[in-house]
């Protein structure tokens, strides 16, 4: 052999020995239990009745994606599609929060983008005030932008002290 081919030989069976631990999670038992709870999910997106009802049947579907189905992608555009479905309601953002706490950039566009979707006072404004404190949360901890979670503070103090009255806020000249 020559000199240059052991250390070839290592290196590929290293490269092939992290490339089978990282596939390990698709393979086995728990693979098929999350593809029959997927696969199940979706029949109930599909035969949901109402809105909040398909709100929560995509947000177990997104659930499932995010504990390592299908990745992150594709369970931040279920969140997405839920809140869309359901912007007022409260429990659909917590599990968003809940489901992508590992993925702070994607929980962090999602949050905004419902922001900008539902008024903050009114009938949305308790989904809008959890989006606030989970924004707030992310930018003091995983983000770690002390400005922006200031900034949200105030924006929770501000609401806190409208009581929601529902008066837009004044023009900006």
């Amino acid at each position: 052999m020559h000199d240059w081919s052991t250390p070839l030989i290592l290196a590929t069976a290293a490269f092939l020995a992290v490339l089978v631990w990282r596939v390990r999670p698709a393979i086995g038992p728990r693979r098929r239990a999350s593809r029959e709870a997927l696969r199940e999910a979706r029949a109930r997106i599909d035969s949901a009745a109402d809105e909040p009802s398909r709100a929560v049947a995509l947000c177990d579907a997104a659930d499932v994606l995010a504990k390592g189905l299908g990745g992150g992608a594709n369970a931040t555009g279920l969140y997405m599609r839920a809140i869309r479905s359901d912007p007022r309601s409260v429990e659909v953002v917590r599990r968003a929060v809940a489901g992508l706490s590992r993925r702070p950039r994607a929980l962090e566009s999602l949050l905004w983008r419902h922001l900008a979707a539902v008024p903050w006072t009114g009938p949305s404004a308790a989904a809008a005030r959890t989006s606030l404190e989970a924004l707030r949360a992310l930018y003091d901890r995983a983000l770690r932008n002390p400005v922006r979670a200031r900034a949200l503070t105030y924006a929770l103090d501000a609401l806190a002290r409208d009581g929601g009255s529902g008066e837009p806020p004044p023009s900006v000249s």
